[in-house]
């Protein structure tokens, strides 16, 4: 159905219920393909065009209007290395994935 945003949090439940990790491998390559098709998708669009489309999503725009979150994104910004600190926490490893499924937060 092309919505690789929802498919993202599908597969990322999975891995959660992945107890023996029996599937890692799977599973990860299922999140890369969905974020290659979303990533093609996308392509092109401005930063501008990115920020509109994401701040449509309900969960997205109480994500950036968070403080706490907004203070981890700064900290990621000036030091990307915090934010696996940060990661650590399921709350805010959610929160983080759904803003890199958004396409806000880019990785490499």
């Amino acid at each position: 159905m092309r919505d690789y945003v929802k498919a993202i949090e599908a597969v990322q439940e999975a891995a959660e219920h992945d107890e023996t990790r029996a599937h890692t491998k799977e599973i990860q390559d299922q999140i890369w393909k969905c974020q290659q098709a979303q990533f093609a998708q996308r392509e092109g669009e401005s930063d501008e065009d990115v920020m509109q489309r994401a701040m449509r999503d309900p969960e997205v725009a109480q994500i950036m209007g968070d403080p706490i979150m907004q203070s981890i994104l700064q900290q990621a910004q000036a030091n990307p290395a915090a934010l696996q600190d940060h990661m650590k926490n399921p709350i805010v490893r959610d929160k983080i994935n759904k803003l890199i499924s958004a396409g806000i937060i880019r990785t490499r």
